[in-house]
């Protein structure tokens, strides 16, 4: 027997029905990804208004990947808020900002910073975490020429960091059955 899945916009919705039931829900959709507050202020001034949506896209296709077929308990949404950002190489406004700047060799050591909580039916938060990944030096970062390399690399380490939340809320609701 299929798993029935439901699809709503902005909303992560639980399997209800079939032999997943018993185990846990696969999420499906994807994750709702926000900006911070304190965040849009500098994609406004200093990375330029459209880049907001190019990060939430990264995120949520990085995240959504991760956590591909696997069972998070109870939980029926993921809620992911970008915190903080850094790119790589500079976006298109610090370019057109400043012409000393050149897009592919000036390099800088990006990264991101997150919060992510997943949530069951009612809403109620079952499980948060933080994460954060910056590049240390260039070795350790992103060789993409593109400016958010190091986000992407960031965004596929909270993925995992979120696929074993998924692992030990599913082994939380097995146990309780």
């Amino acid at each position: 027997m299929k798993s029935l899945r439901v699809y709503c916009p902005l909303v992560l919705t639980l399997c209800s029905a079939g032999p997943m039931a018993a185990t846990g829900a696969i999420l499906t959709g994807g994750p709702i990804v926000a900006v911070a507050p304190a965040y849009e202020n500098a994609l406004r001034t200093t990375y330029g208004e459209p880049e907001g949506r190019v990060l939430r896209q990264m995120v949520a296709e990085r995240v959504s990947a991760a956590l591909q077929a696997r069972h998070c308990g109870v939980a029926s949404q993921l809620q992911i808020t970008l915190l903080d950002a850094r790119p790589t190489h500079p976006t298109d406004k610090q370019v057109e900002d400043d012409a000393a700047i050149d897009r592919l060799r000036t390099h800088y050591l990006g990264g991101a910073s997150f919060t992510a909580r997943f949530l069951d039916v009612d809403g109620k938060e079952l499980k948060s975490l933080h994460y954060e990944w910056y590049a240390q030096n260039d070795r350790l970062g992103s060789k993409a020429s593109e400016p958010w390399g190091d986000v992407r690399l960031a965004s596929e380490g909270l993925g995992e960091e979120l696929a074993g939340a998924c692992a030990k809320l599913s082994g939380q609701v097995s146990r309780s059955q």
